[in-house]
């Protein structure tokens, strides 16, 4: 049986009298790619905070990579690459010098961390660009760059929050194509979370997602077959009423 990379039981979080996350339970498996679809306000963003550590549950649990996300905070953070909605690159480095601080904050040795970074520079092709300010380079690129950054330190689990914001379609698209690269080079468990109906098609599984709550969790195929539909937008609309965003993609 695979190993679970999270598992969350009753995971809740308020904000003052509003309920943002209700009694989550979630398992996600080793080497999975894992969609958390949803609308704006469904919740996706405060599930990632919490299981990332960077925000204390109001109730429940969660163990991420095997450790608790109440008291072994450290360990998940070394475990984890966080790739937020909004870049937190320092636009006024270069790419290479925002790679090298993020392995000097890892601690990575020397000879080690010139290795990576000049193997993810080459994976995402960054490499002709890395002497390039963040500020220079276009919004496909920024991603590229965070996604790099994000797994320096190879990690276990990579969160990927809503990652193709305000990309255009040609940009949204060959981000997908480097990450469908690397998940099967490296076997990496991708936790996505997104509001747009297409880009969960290709998950293993999806948790759909209506304000704080889990309506459904299955794989695509199975959720829709048992819905009688022909898509996860009309899988959306059937268990919770509403309908999702479209990227307009072709």
């Amino acid at each position: 049986m695979t190993a679970a990379a999270i598992d969350a039981r009753g995971l809740g979080k308020d904000f003052g009298s509003v309920c943002a996350l209700d009694r989550l339970d979630l398992e996600v498996r080793e080497g999975e790619f894992f969609g958390f679809l949803g609308p704006n306000g469904a919740g996706k963003t405060t599930t990632v905070h919490l299981l990332a550590t960077l925000l204390a549950p109001s109730r429940g649990s969660a163990r991420v990579a095997g450790h608790d996300i109440r008291v072994d905070g450290l360990a998940v953070r070394r475990n984890i690459g966080l790739v937020f909605q909004e870049t937190t690159l320092d636009r006024d480095l270069t790419v290479e010098e925002n790679l090298r601080f993020a392995a000097r904050l890892w601690n990575l040795p020397e000879h080690q961390a010139a290795a990576r970074i000049e193997a993810a520079l080459r994976r995402f092709g960054l490499f002709e660009r890395r002497r390039d300010s963040v500020r220079s380079l276009s919004g496909g690129m920024r991603r590229a760059a965070d996604i790099a950054r994000g797994i320096l330190h190879e990690p276990r689990i990579l969160f990927l929050d809503e990652p193709t914001a305000g990309l255009d379609p040609r940009a949204r698209r060959s981000l997908w194509e480097l990450i469908r690269s690397l998940r099967a080079s490296s076997g990496l468990t991708v936790f996505l979370t997104t509001h747009y109906v297409e880009e969960a098609e290709p998950c293993d599984r999806v948790a759909v997602m209506d304000r704080g709550r889990l309506a459904a969790l299955d794989t695509p195929a199975e959720l829709k077959r048992v819905a009688g539909v022909a898509s996860l937008e009309e899988v959306f609309l059937a268990r919770t009423g509403h309908e999702l965003a479209q990227t307009g993609a072709s």
